[in-house]
């Protein structure tokens, strides 16, 4: 796991005030104040800049050797000091309500802040029991998250390798593929989604990275931006490809986009494939430091218009350019900043966010183009690369 300097709370929202997680490795703020792999759900606070987590005897010595925690508890202990505060019958355990409560009380605390995760059950029994508890109202417990530190950007560089590893597995398989009575036919069999899918996790697995719901649609799926994809590939038509592999080794994600076509395009084609391109360099070119998000956004939009691809939004088939342009990216694949119309943020030095921009039009196809770059003093940089090679004979 990636570790922050021990003693650090990972900016100062532990110090103001208390943070409380019941939570696994799966709550991407969990996992950053922790650093550790979780996979059932434990307790865990933040208080006076220190952490502090409670551990079953099984995790005790993986917790003490790989997480963040200040200080780490033995669960089993806590919970025989909880029962004599309660003054519980012999052999009674302490509940989750009592054990926190008794925590609170040992450390000083009667408030604690969480996250909008966490379990209302638990919340409301603390709430009765006389803690506040108070919901996080500000868009993340840790709104550090959305600058990166070096190591993060690097993490993030190698998801995003896992995720060109993909690519390279399709351009192949549709160059090694045959046309046959308007199927593409690869090693004897025909090549559908889910195929493709396949292979891709095959490939981002050997990269320390599991992708799941990798899209992989063609034709009129495509235009559906987070449809799949099922059934077979046909030739001479648009596929669009969106692999988002997150790292076995602390978390963090990788999120390319390109599109294919196996077979000849029609001039409808190469115009949508040649304008969403345009887009994607221009969204790049326009990001750096102060720069607001809402402002990239628009601009795009306003490309696209001038060019003549008309979006419809808040339908049941919306087409054109619908969605954002993009958004940050590191313990969650999708997490703050979103670039959207309006938005108000400006870009700050550390932060990674993904340029995607696409379009999509039933009978054409849809075309998507997703890099992930890493906001730098005088600009950017890219940490996905992978060939923009998209006509495969």
């Amino acid at each position: 796991m990636l570790n922050r300097k021990k003693g650090a709370a990972n900016g100062s929202a532990a110090e103001t005030s208390s943070i409380l997680f019941h939570a696994d490795a799966s709550d991407p703020d969990m996992l950053y104040f922790s650093r550790f792999s979780a996979f059932d759900p434990y307790l865990a606070f933040g208080v006076d800049g220190r952490k502090v987590g409670l551990s079953s005897s099984m995790e005790y010595g993986r917790m003490q050797d790989e997480s963040a925690f200040d200080e780490v508890l033995l669960l089993p202990e806590v919970e025989s000091e909880a029962a004599k505060r309660f003054k519980l019958p012999k052999g009674k355990k302490p509940d989750e309500t009592q054990i926190v409560r008794h925590l609170a009380k040992v450390y000083g605390v009667n408030e604690f802040r969480v996250s909008h995760r966490f379990p209302a059950g638990l919340a409301f029994a603390l709430s009765e029991a006389g803690l506040k508890i108070t919901p996080d109202e500000n868009g993340g417990l840790f709104p550090e998250r959305v600058q990166k530190t070096a190591e993060e950007v690097e993490a993030l560089r190698k998801g995003n390798d896992a995720s060109a590893a993909g690519f390279r597995i399709v351009a192949k398989t549709l160059a090694e593929s045959k046309v046959k009575r308007g199927k593409l036919i690869h090693q004897g069999r025909v090549l559908t989604s889910e195929r493709l899918r396949e292979l891709i996790s095959q490939a981002a697995l050997e990269k320390d990275a599991i992708a799941q719901h990798t899209i992989a649609a063609g034709g009129d799926q495509a235009c559906e931006c987070h449809n799949a994809g099922s059934g077979p590939i046909r030739p001479n038509e648009l596929i669009v490809v969106d692999i988002f592999p997150r790292r076995t080794e602390d978390g963090y994600w990788g999120d390319m986009t390109r599109t294919f076509l196996k077979g000849k395009a029609s001039d409808a084609q190469k115009k949508l494939v040649r304008t969403v391109k345009k887009a994607h360099g221009m969204g790049i070119d326009m990001i750096k430091p102060g720069v607001s998000g809402g402002k990239v956004q628009q601009a795009i939009e306003q490309f696209f218009a001038k060019e003549g691809y008309e979006t419809i939004k808040n339908s049941t088939e919306p087409e054109g350019f619908f969605h954002g342009l993009g958004h940050g990216i590191g313990l969650e694949v999708h997490e703050a900043p979103f670039m959207r119309l309006g938005a108000k943020w400006r870009f700050k030095k550390g932060m990674v966010v993904t340029v995607e921009p696409g379009l999509y039009y039933r009978g054409i196809g849809g075309v998507r183009i997703e890099d992930t770059i890493h906001v730098t003093p005088g600009g950017n940089e890219l940490i996905s690369k992978a060939p923009y090679k998209w006509e495969i004979p």
